[in-house]
């Protein structure tokens, strides 16, 4: 099927060739033109470098770029503000770009996007103009169609919204929030599909720069892999697009990350802070009901990849050790409540974890004067490993022993369990 379209294209071609039509539009050429076939316009160079054209200066480039994220993550809250960065309606100012663009929202859920327009316009401090607003972003409902037909669209977009700026074009930056939802395809696993998917994009809308919001491929991945992330679908997705970024959550934080590029950003992930509020609205009967806006603005990483890997770990560590001397607290008093103490390395028996690690964790707490240690006398002891053993003291215990107060005194008996069996020294009597 796809070898006779291209077999009935390519005579088509050919025959409007012959017949001095332009192969393009079909339209007679003027008396000596030549023809320009699209594959025969080159492009001249002079030997310099032009830096990237910046959708968000520093990160986002033109061209078709794949916005991937597990699905709940919060892609929308995250990109519909990121967009509104591009139309300078808000955002982080090194972000900020310095001639603004029209924005072509086209989403699968309306009311999500202006619960989030309405959190950020009405209750935020960001100071964003409710008429700037709507005369830089327009709001599309998403319907499903072929890629075809969805390119299509972008003469209209281009010729409606391009703004002239010292003689350049500022295209307007269309958002295909989600991909699922807008073009439809018989498989997008397919790879030849895929790949014909995304240049009926790229030709259809003649150099806009485009968001494609969609899924990732796998789930529950953090910063560190981000080598291995990859877009659901035909490997085609990514592999054509100009650039992919991925939605990611690693803890409470989101982040949107650099996959591939075509250009060196300025940065390899923009940090999604997250914000919320509530309000009181009436539902189509006219009953109120609460409503809860939230949404994200994106700005680079306060900390390197490596420096954020380093302090989750410190952190995890400090949770640890917090958590271990909690462990050794709770098993120390625990065992003195049922009349058989434990001694160090009674208590690091019990907890199975490095011996060293919990025998230092015992010295710190010894130290903290947070637990006791109470000596049993030689002439009572069982033997050389009951020397002595472990209390733990009490808030206000604590803070008697601090202020030069002794224990009480029930903390320093040694219990039976802990002493030589008494031998009376009386004979027995002998029953005749």
């Amino acid at each position: 099927m796809k070898k006779q379209y291209y077999e009935s294209f390519a005579a088509s071609l050919d025959a409007d060739a012959g017949l001095g039509l332009n192969v393009k539009t079909g339209e007679a050429l003027a008396c000596g033109a030549v023809d320009s076939h699209p594959l025969a316009k080159f492009v001249d160079f002079d030997g310099k470098p032009r830096p990237p054209r910046w959708v968000i200066p520093g990160f986002i480039g033109h061209g078709v770029t794949v916005i991937s994220g597990a699905t709940g993550i919060g892609k929308t809250t995250a990109i519909l503000p990121l967009a509104m960065t591009a139309a300078a309606l808000l955002g982080n100012e090194e972000l900020m770009p310095i001639h603004w663009r029209h924005v072509v929202y086209v989403t699968e859920d309306v009311e999500q996007v202006r619960r989030i327009l309405a959190g950020i316009i009405s209750f935020s401090n960001l100071g964003v103009d409710t008429q700037l607003a709507r005369e830089r972003l327009h709001i599309v409902a998403a319907v499903r169609l072929s890629p075809e037909d969805v390119a299509a669209v972008g003469t209209n977009y281009r010729t409606q919204f391009t703004r002239i700026v010292k003689g350049i074009e500022v295209l307007p930056l269309v958002v295909l929030d989600t991909k699922s939802a807008v073009l439809a395809m018989e498989s997008e696993n397919d790879n030849s599909e895929a790949s014909a998917m995304l240049a009926t994009l790229k030709q259809g809308f003649n150099e806009l720069p485009i968001w494609l919001i969609g899924h990732i491929a796998k789930a529950n991945l953090n910063r560190a892999d981000v080598a291995a992330l990859t877009s659901r679908g035909a490997s085609a997705i990514d592999g054509d697009a100009t650039q992919t970024l991925f939605v990611l959550q690693e803890g409470a934080r989101r982040f949107l990350l650099k996959g591939k590029v075509r250009f060196e950003p300025r940065w390899p992930e923009l940090e999604i802070v997250s914000y919320t509020a509530q309000t009181c609205a009436l539902d189509e009967f006219g009953n109120s009901e609460s409503v809860v806006m939230r949404w994200g603005i994106a700005e680079p990483a306060q900390q390197s990849r490596m420096e954020a890997a380093k302090q989750a770990k410190e952190d995890a560590s400090k949770v640890d050790a917090t958590e271990l001397r909690q462990a050794v607290r709770e098993a120390i008093q625990i065992a003195w409540q049922i009349g058989n103490p434990l001694n160090r390395s009674g208590v690091q028996s019990k907890l199975k974890r490095k011996r060293q690690t919990v025998l230092d964790t015992i010295q710190n707490l010894l130290s903290e004067q947070l637990l006791y240690e109470v000596p049993v006398p030689s002439n009572v002891r069982l033997g050389n490993s009951k020397a002595s053993f472990l209390v733990d003291l009490t808030t206000e215990e604590h803070d008697v022993v601090m202020s030069g107060g002794r224990l009480p005194a029930n903390k320093l008996v040694i219990p039976a369990s802990w002493q030589k069996p008494v031998v009376s020294i009386v004979p027995a009597l002998r029953s005749e």
